[in-house]
């Protein structure tokens, strides 16, 4: 695996994937989004250290009652709705 330009990839020590098999599809940014929120927003850390402690703990919470990801809306209604904006703003000199 590499990064940027054929660099290797960095990984923390230990770090493992959150599981997330009961919502097939969810997509890793919203998961990122329910970490940030949850979690980061609300925090000051002084330490990688203690960053790295309340994450993994987080994510020990996360896959204990994990959040089913249900769409609301189906393919069609998102392509409709991207159609409608794409049209709005295609005009607006951007």
């Amino acid at each position: 695996m590499h990064g940027p330009e054929g660099a290797p990839a960095q990984q923390c020590a230990g770090a493992t994937r959150p599981r997330r098999s009961n919502a097939p599809g969810l997509p890793d940014e919203r998961w990122f989004s329910y970490l940030t929120t949850d979690l980061l927003q609300r925090g000051v850390y002084k330490s990688v250290q203690t960053l790295e402690k309340d994450i993994r703990a987080w994510i020990k919470l996360w896959n204990a009652d994990p959040k089913p990801f249900v769409w609301k809306k189906t393919a069609e209604d998102i392509l409709t709705s991207l159609s409608r904006y794409i049209s709005r703003i295609s005009g607006a000199g951007h």
